[in-house]
């Protein structure tokens, strides 16, 4: 039996279709990196650099050609002209698909399956082919793609009788996925570092709550010493302005006094 080993073209579109964020991404390389011989062809396992590099031109590649997110033509993960490898030509799409399955389950390493009705996809994605060549090519696929079927009760399910129309259960082979579990589980560090990642922004975000009220209780502060110095200010204003009334009281009242003192003196030396 023929073993797939995937190339940087397959890492970038999976990257795409299951919609793997930029900060995820060093983290998936590093994992698909370390299983390296089992699974990614020679060339990349010997320099993860050159890996690196390889699968962020094929991201820019995929990108130029319009294969987006899991929505985008399925046809433009192939390069044009490009020959298929597991499958029978005309039916490269089905194994990009397969492909695009196979890496989900190894990147997914709870994910115990996958449901999948392989008769539904020869529309979906554009294959003009005879159902007896599509059901041979998805036998093909499964077995070099090391993916296995079962029934909706867990059971294996043999593809060589016909595949069904209802909804099958694919999943990797046992032995694969035991030699997948000698490896770390690279989502258990990310979440291991998200969660460290969340405690420093937790520390940030304090630090910053701290400061900033710190802040407020000095502009208040502040207003309050304004405000004190402002109602002072008024208030000596005020008592200024009612001693000046007072005195300019006092003194109408001294000017109106004389005035009647000099009218008495007038009115004493006029008799």
């Amino acid at each position: 039996m023929i073993n797939y080993l995937y190339n940087s073209r397959d890492i970038a579109a999976y990257f795409k279709w299951a919609g793997v964020s930029s900060h995820q991404e060093k983290e998936y390389l590093n994992y698909i990196f370390q299983i390296g011989k089992d699974i990614l062809a020679k060339p990349l396992t010997k320099d993860y650099d050159v890996f690196e590099k390889a699968v962020y031109r094929d991201l820019y590649y995929l990108w130029s050609e319009g294969y987006e997110n899991e929505f985008s033509d399925i046809a433009t993960i192939a390069p044009k002209g490009a020959v298929s490898l597991i499958c029978d030509q005309e039916f490269i799409n089905l194994e990009s698909y397969m492909k695009l399955l196979a890496l989900h389950l190894i990147f997914s390493r709870n994910l115990p399956y996958v449901h999948i009705n392989f008769t539904g996809l020869m529309l979906p994605l554009g294959l003009k082919g005879e159902f007896v060549d599509f059901e041979r090519n998805v036998v093909i696929a499964c077995e070099t793609l090391h993916l296995m079927t079962q029934d909706v009760f867990a059971q294996p399910f043999d593809l060589h009788l016909g595949i069904p129309d209802e909804m099958l259960c694919l999943c990797l082979e046992p032995e694969f996925r035991k030699s997948l579990s000698t490896h770390e589980d690279f989502r258990k560090r990310f979440l291991k570092n998200a969660a460290s990642r969340l405690q420093e922004l937790k520390k940030t975000s304090a630090e910053i709550q701290e400061k900033e009220e710190k802040k407020k209780q000095r502009l208040l502060k502040r207003k309050q010493a304004r405000e004190a110095a402002k109602a002072e200010k008024e208030a000596l204003a005020k008592a200024a302005k009612k001693t000046a009334a007072k005195k300019s009281d006092i003194a109408a009242a001294k000017a109106e006094n004389t005035k009647k003192t000099t009218v008495k003196k007038s009115t004493k030396d006029t008799k």
